[in-house]
């Protein structure tokens, strides 16, 4: 998708973006819900916003990648290349500045406590709300972050659960996932599927670890 001031998007499935007819006159505003990777043309006198449920994420001109599902835990911005500020909606005086190969996470829904700090978890960390700045994802061997693998068609995972995966496969595939067992939605997954198609890209996670599962229509039963 080509917007009037030659930057382009491409949206993720079960993904939306909006604009007024205004767009570009004094500022370029977007909304989105879902997931959108932006390749910005540079204009500092009309800088670029994306406006989310949960941050707003400025730029002047670059590649990066936004993820804000509704359904999703967390909203994700990726940045490539070049500079991006964000604001987080319930602390609009803190502005956080990601470099390249940055992202930065943050919890969609309010905590009350400190978050405890995870392993690797990057150079900051707020108590209201998760925010997190931590690098890129690289599987081994590939010189391609796993952030943007969705705009080159590849479906790309590292240590994830695989109840938050299966959301992915959802919007990937077009299907629903059911569990059945707990200890199925907390198993960790890794992996990255090109062509596969959804009964593949199960049977290749099955050697990851050991789960049954049944497609009927469009539900995947996990048990």
């Amino acid at each position: 998708q080509k917007l009037p001031d030659g930057s382009r998007v491409w949206l993720n499935a079960g993904s939306k973006l909006t604009f007024s007819k205004d767009f570009g006159k004094s500022i370029r505003e977007v909304t989105l819900v879902g997931e959108a990777f932006f390749d910005v043309v540079k204009n500092p006198e009309k800088p670029f916003v994306i406006h989310t449920s949960t941050i707003d994420v400025k730029v002047l001109g670059t590649q990066f990648n936004v993820k804000s599902y509704p359904s999703d835990k967390t909203t994700e911005t990726s940045l490539l290349r070049g500079s991006v500020e964000v604001v987080v909606k319930n602390r609009p005086n803190e502005k956080y500045v990601l470099k390249p190969n940055e992202k930065l996470v943050v919890l969609n829904e309010q905590v009350k406590k400190p978050a405890p700090t995870a392993a690797g978890s990057g150079r900051l960390l707020n108590k209201d709300n998760i925010i997190a700045i931590k690098n890129l994802t690289y599987q081994q061997g590939d010189t391609s972050d796993i952030e943007s693998a969705w705009i080159r068609n590849k479906l790309s995972v590292k240590d994830m659960p695989f109840v938050e995966f299966a959301k992915v496969m959802e919007r990937w595939y077009d299907v629903r996932f059911e569990f059945r067992n707990k200890k199925q939605e907390e198993a960790f997954i890794t992996g990255s599927f090109d062509n596969e198609t959804l009964s593949q890209a199960l049977e290749a996670l099955q050697f990851s670890f050991a789960f049954n599962y049944e497609i009927n229509d469009k539900t995947v039963t996990v048990y």
